[in-house]
């Protein structure tokens, strides 16, 4: 992932090279806790740090590579982005985790099951498998009927590897397995039968994969795993409110409530509602759509759900299901189908596929994009009853089979992108930035792309655009332009009523194929708008070549 990071960057002009951190730890925090934090890579000493939520603050100590952590008690759990900068530049985003459960940082020799390092549940695990071979024991308690729940958070917070995990019985007897959940990341869930110590392990192959089949490790391979045999949150059904005030169930392990009610105030896009559970709490979209769930027996066309355009969450729930989901379509009429489940950390590798009433298939998608989610544009070619049909291709099913299902007449709208998370420019000189401007279903009109956050002594010409393509900015410095390390934004301001939109930039891509045509993107934090400007001292004067000033 960190050669993902590698080709989002722009060339930058510095006296110095800006710093570069390969690793942090421990990746994360509880709230309201103070914690010391080690980086490495190359870099010169003080470093800055920054995070895009201002209760969790990184301060430089004497020791190099050491930065004391604060992570306030009213910080919301959740990845965060940080970064590192001097005055030569900055990190790409890494992320940072603020968590509810108790830290526990690993302790070496854990290496045998034998010899386990014993910890109580629940607690978030810090580690890293720091050699070639290196197996991370931890033994603990359970209670009979409780749910073991382990979650690691590694590959897709930027650490290249492919984790595994196995828990074991005082004996040392299998009891389960688990390798890949959410993309690449390891989670295991497992109801103890009786009472007894237990003993998961874990441990990492190298990414990308080469033709050895030890496992991996070395410098940099750090991991947060949550462990817990108490409340555990895995999703909400419905995924998504539309508004005002609805109950919603929960899904997930351990659960001492299994219903929430939710209130959605006017302008609200997103609730944050207090869970009990150590992963908790849970972010409910609101939508301002008509939000329902899947109901069974839905299999055939003709019991198919009848549905318009509609938010449906939905599940595989055993190998061979088929979900059907009916609607009265009009000749002429653009539909968009957009389904989500890889997006969402769920294992459905799902086909939509469209169908007339005579279930005659009209067209059909795997995966949308260069992602393992499928859409469909649809128009169609004649009024009547339709269905749309969500089934698994690998012919899987089950409880992380879930999927959230959009079903919408497109309308048009428009959004910027960067090719780059930070900029540099030195005084007294100019760079240029390139916003790719999107025209989508149809937008028409005019799009004045805009700087925000500039600091003192550079200034960027507002540009207009008003077709799809790139609109260069430049960031001009002032030859007196004070140093600067800071964020920046682009704006996308519409003429009219119509709200203006960050442009953003992509946190990762599907370049690493290692055998999966389209690798594996998923990222916690797929994208943001937080963009990062360096303001560097004047270019020093070119030397001249005295063998030509004396010809």
């Amino acid at each position: 992932m960190r050669a993902l990071f590698a080709g989002l960057l722009l060339p930058l002009v510095a006296l110095a090279a800006p710093p570069q951190v390969d690793w942090h730890f421990p990746m994360g925090a509880q709230r309201g806790t103070d914690l010391n934090a080690s980086i490495g890579g190359k870099h010169n000493w003080p470093l800055q740090g920054w995070c895009e939520h201002d209760g969790v603050q990184f301060t430089a100590t004497e020791k190099k590579g050491t930065f004391a952590v604060t992570v306030g008690k009213d910080v919301t759990p959740g990845p965060y982005l940080i970064r590192f900068h001097d005055a030569n530049g900055t990190t790409p985003p890494r992320v940072f985790f603020v968590g509810k459960g108790l830290d526990i940082t690993e302790a070496e020799p854990n290496n045998e099951m034998l010899e386990p390092q014993s910890i109580v549940l629940p607690a978030v695990v810090h580690g890293q498998f720091a050699k070639a071979g290196d197996v991370d024991s931890f033994a603990f308690k359970m209670k009979a009927g409780q749910t073991l729940v382990a979650a690691m958070d590694a590959y897709t917070a930027g650490v290249s590897m492919d984790a595994l995990m196995l828990l074991r019985d005082a004996r040392g007897v299998k009891l389960a397995f688990n390798h890949d959940a959410h993309s690449l990341d390891p989670r295991l869930t497992w109801k103890c039968p009786r009472d007894g110590t237990y003993v998961l392990q874990m441990a990492c192959f190298k990414f990308p994969a080469n033709s050895t089949s030890s496992f991996g490790g070395g410098t940099g391979l750090t991991y947060r795993v949550t462990l817990t045999n108490g409340p555990y949150l895995r999703h909400a059904w419905p995924a998504a409110i539309s508004g005002g005030e609805s109950l919603i169930a929960l899904r997930g392990w351990n659960l001492v409530n299994d219903t929430v009610r939710a209130r959605a105030q006017e302008n609200d896009t997103e609730l944050v509602l207090p869970i009990e559970a150590i992963n908790g709490p849970l972010r409910l979209p609101v939508t301002g759509r008509p939000e329902t769930v899947e109901r069974e027996p839905n299999d055939a066309n003709a019991t198919a759900n009848a549905s318009g355009p509609v938010n449906i969450s939905g599940r595989i729930d055993r190998p061979g299901d088929v979900d059907r989901f009916a609607f009265d379509a009009k000749k002429g009429q653009r539909y968009r189908f957009d389904l989500d489940s890889f997006k969402l950390g769920f294992l459905l590798d799902a086909e939509l596929a469209i169908e007339d009433n005579t279930r005659k298939v009209l067209v059909t998608n795997d995966d949308a994009n260069k992602l393992r989610d499928p859409l469909l544009n649809w128009t169609a070619p004649a009024d009547g009853r339709h269905c749309v049909r969500v089934r698994s291709l690998l012919n899987k099913g089950g409880g992380e089979y879930f999927y959230r299902l959009r079903i919408f007449q497109p309308e048009p709208s428009f959004n910027g992108t960067v090719e780059a998370p930070q900029f540099a420019v030195n005084a007294g000189a100019t760079n240029e930035v390139k916003v790719t401007v999107d025209y989508l279903d149809g937008y028409k009109g005019k799009l004045t792309v805009v700087a925000a956050a500039l600091p003192k002594g550079v200034t960027v010409e507002p540009v207009t655009v008003e077709k799809k393509g790139a609109a260069t900015l430049k960031l001009i410095a002032a030859l007196d332009a004070p140093s600067h390390n800071g964020p920046l934004q682009f704006t996308l301001q519409p003429e009219g009523d119509t709200a203006p939109q960050l442009a953003t930039v992509a946190l990762t891509s599907s370049g690493v194929n290692n055998g999966v045509p389209q690798g594996f993107p998923e990222y916690i934090i797929p994208e943001t708008d937080h963009l990062w400007l360096t303001v560097l001292p004047p270019k020093p004067p070119e030397k001249k070549d005295a063998k030509k000033a004396d010809n």
